[in-house]
């Protein structure tokens, strides 16, 4: 694959920022002092000034994440090469909101109710969870933007002490340490005493992420857990009397798209919501991060292993091992397809964390952010971070990665992923991967 040397375009908020989401057109920040900032992103991209030749560069780089790919005017050769050419311009001017700009765009700053510090969020069928060592706790995203929030605006999910959290189809995964791996069904009826999280093992976990219907639980105390489940039809209900009283019972979720957008492509989270409609996920087994890896996890130590959507990674000193993960295969030895190993330009050194998105995956070391991009570049992040995250499960955001320090909050754009070929890359999640 020839890199296509596309460097990611930033703006930086300044502020002493904990964490942030995007969601539905608004970004919300977790300042350190303990208070939330909601942010209008749409009214913000339009304060932003670049050359009136890039705008629309700056919306797809910004608001439409996802608009590029299977876009038939990228199979024409001129269009690419212009297309390319105004993103590496982009990328080359560098962005600073300012305090005015915010408070222009500000749509609620409230207290943070929910538990602070937390030790990760999500955001899901407009509602925020967040997991911490006092369990996870939600808010519908409208409450954001009210002037202040309530005890009575806070919803308690349960009281496991969480160090990650994922979710997917009204179903939260959930690292709990040393208690192991959970998930938790979100559709549970009002009139109804709420469950306590379902224990999937009791091995370690301390991060998660979704291969759907399936979970990969990571920790730095084993190599690693698949924890499979298959998708079984739901039996129809005959009794239909209490179908319109179970449908306004149910916890707040609206039945709506993520980010409100249309299922108009086969990408994963469109499929994914497809099946939930009519299947439930039942646990079949657990998969050693060996048994996925069988040929080199005996030749070499692995540093660190996660999984998301259809790719397992397992990172070693000086390469990354990949696996594709095909749910429906009909035979066992198709479930895993090696993708074979991307060696890296140098040994790792400690790796505190990792993730994937479609832009390719992120590495976390003790002094900086390591990009490995879909197109095989390596992009350097300077300086510990507080937090950071990508956002996969959006629609408009899949590009981005948030990266937060001492004094603000970086958001990069990547937008090399739509000059990829999606059925041959290695590195990152495919974009309409089934």
């Amino acid at each position: 694959m020839q890199s296509l040397n596309l460097k990611p375009f930033t703006i930086t908020i300044p502020g002493e920022y904990y964490d942030s989401q995007i969601y539905d057109a608004r970004l919300y920040l977790w300042r350190s002092d303990g208070s939330i900032l909601t942010l209008d992103w749409e009214q913000l991209i339009e304060n932003i000034t670049v050359p009136e030749s890039l705008n629309i560069a700056l919306q797809f780089a910004l608001q439409y994440g996802d608009n590029l790919y299977d876009n038939l005017l990228l199979q024409d050769a001129d269009i690419r090469e212009l297309i390319i050419e105004k993103f590496k311009k982009l990328a080359n001017i560098p962005i600073e909101i300012s305090s005015s700009t915010l408070n222009k765009c500000k749509m609620g700053e409230q207290d943070n109710l929910l538990p602070f510090p937390h030790a990760d969020s999500a955001v899901h069928y407009k509602t925020v969870y967040v997991g911490s060592q006092s369990g996870v706790s939600s808010s519908s995203c409208t409450n954001f933007s009210r002037k202040r929030l309530s005890n009575t605006h806070i919803k308690k999910i349960c009281d496991l002490p969480v160090v990650s959290l994922s979710a997917s189809n009204r179903t939260l995964a959930l690292a709990g340490g040393s208690e192991g791996l959970f998930d938790y069904y979100l559709n549970q009826n009002y009139s109804e005493k709420h469950p306590e999280p379902r224990r999937i093992t009791e091995q370690h976990s301390n991060f998660v992420r979704w291969l759907y219907p399936s979970i990969f639980s990571s920790s730095y105390f084993n190599q690693g857990l698949f924890a499979e489940f298959k998708l079984i039809k739901k039996r129809k209900s005959k009794d239909t009397s209490n179908t319109k009283q179970n449908q306004e019972n149910l916890i707040n979720l609206p039945l709506i798209f993520e980010d409100e957008t249309d299922k108009k492509r086969g990408s994963i989270a469109s499929i994914e919501r497809d099946e939930n409609e009519n299947t439930n996920r039942e646990f079949t087994k657990l998969v050693s991060a060996k048994e996925i890896f069988i040929n080199t996890l005996n030749t070499e130590s692995a540093v660190f292993t996660w999984g998301t959507y259809d790719k397992i990674c397992l990172v070693k000193e000086k390469s990354i091992d990949l696996v594709k993960s095909s749910p429906k295969a009909k035979y066992e030895r198709e479930k895993f397809i090696s993708l074979g190993s991307v060696d890296f330009q140098k040994s790792l050194g400690d790796i505190v964390s990792a993730d994937s998105s479609f832009f390719g995956i992120i590495l976390e070391q003790e002094d900086g952010l390591l990009v490995m991009t879909s197109s095989l570049d390596y992009i350097y992040l300077p300086g510990e971070p507080v937090n950071w995250r990508v956002f996969p499960k959006s629609r408009n955001y899949i590009n981005q990665l948030h990266v937060i320090y001492e004094d603000n909050l970086c958001i990069h754009s990547f937008n090399h992923d739509f000059f990829v070929n999606q059925e041959d890359k290695k590195i990152g999640i495919s974009f309409g991967a089934k």
